[in-house]
């Protein structure tokens, strides 16, 4: 299926985010026992919102065919950086990815 430009660069945008964030993980997780509280809830925030919102969209796009095959291959990406990084994901007590990470 064919996406618009709108929704291409809205993909696009999201994927970007999503990469960057689950690539952050370990970093995130070096530092975490040194973060205020604050800190820690607000990663966790930001981080629930990313897997609820921004993951789920993206999946029911994955899951519909209404991604460019490059977006595909990128999303792929995202759900094996995503299992790779799950154990941090769990030991920071982060939202749980709400998708099947199988590809």
């Amino acid at each position: 299926m064919a996406t618009t430009p709108v929704m291409r660069n809205r993909v696009e945008r999201r994927l970007d985010l999503l990469l960057a964030e689950v690539e952050e993980l370990p970093a995130t997780a070096a530092d975490w026992d040194q973060l205020e509280e604050w800190e820690q809830a607000s990663i966790s925030l930001e981080w629930s919102h990313l897997m609820a919102d921004y993951l789920t969209q993206l999946d029911s796009r994955y899951r519909a065919g209404e991604m460019a095959p490059d977006q595909q291959a990128r999303y792929q990406d995202l759900l094996c950086k995503l299992r790779e990084q799950f154990p941090i994901v769990e030991r920071l007590n982060l939202y749980r990815p709400p998708v099947s990470l199988a590809t």
